[in-house]
């Protein structure tokens, strides 16, 4: 038996969509798929991917460094993808608050960087990226590319209430923002996500958007 849930599915430079609590879908038949033809001799390629973990989760923050903001915003793991475009808000409107011409500089180009280069531009920086690598070449470029916030696992014993805080608050500005960029203009999509599960009764599934 299958479960359908909803999700997104997004181009290798965004994240996705997410809200705070699930929302159970209407009660639908059970989806009969067609088997699907899987042995070694139709792999075209295997690939391995690098997830980044940070037991305490990701820095989403700002401080003084002599008369320069330096404003850290890394340590997402597997979630990069999907908070990238709430974290690069969050992370913009932090450099605003720096007094002098809106010049910025962003440290990285995977996923996270980015997003947060374009909420900078956005907000009239002139922004300039450096980084040791580009897309192919980044980490987010193994990404799966799915809406998946809580895929970075992070140590109960580590998490603080401000912590949470801010995580539910750049959850929900990503899914926002993510929302507007559905379209083949960016390659963000709604798809069906199909789970094999146990128990029959479970048919009916839950929407998780």
């Amino acid at each position: 038996m299958l479960k359908v849930s909803g999700m997104a599915a997004f181009g290798a430079a965004v994240g996705g969509c997410a809200s705070r609590t699930a929302r159970v879908a209407p009660a639908r038949a059970p989806v009969m798929l067609a088997p699907v033809n899987v042995s070694w001799e139709r792999i075209i390629r295997t690939t391995v991917g690098l997830r980044p973990h940070r037991a305490s989760g990701f820095v989403l923050r700002a401080e003084k460094l002599d008369s320069r903001l330096l404003i850290h915003n890394y340590g997402h793991g597997g979630a990069g993808m999907s908070l990238s475009w709430g974290c690069g808000q969050r992370a913009s409107e932090m450099a605003l608050e720096a007094a002098g011409p809106p010049r910025a500089a962003v440290l990285g180009c995977g996923a996270v960087g980015l997003a947060t280069a374009r909420q900078l531009q956005r907000r009239g920086f002139d922004v300039t990226m450096y980084a040791a690598t580009v897309p192919p070449d980044t980490t987010s470029n193994m990404s799966l590319a799915g809406f998946t916030p809580t895929s970075a696992v992070v140590a109960l014993d580590d998490r603080t209430p401000a912590w949470d805080a801010q995580f539910r608050d750049v959850v929900e500005l990503a899914y926002r923002q993510l929302q507007l960029l559905v379209g083949r203009d960016y390659g963000v999509s709604w798809i069906y996500n199909y789970s094999p599960m146990e128990d029959a009764r479970m048919a009916s599934g839950t929407n998780v958007l």
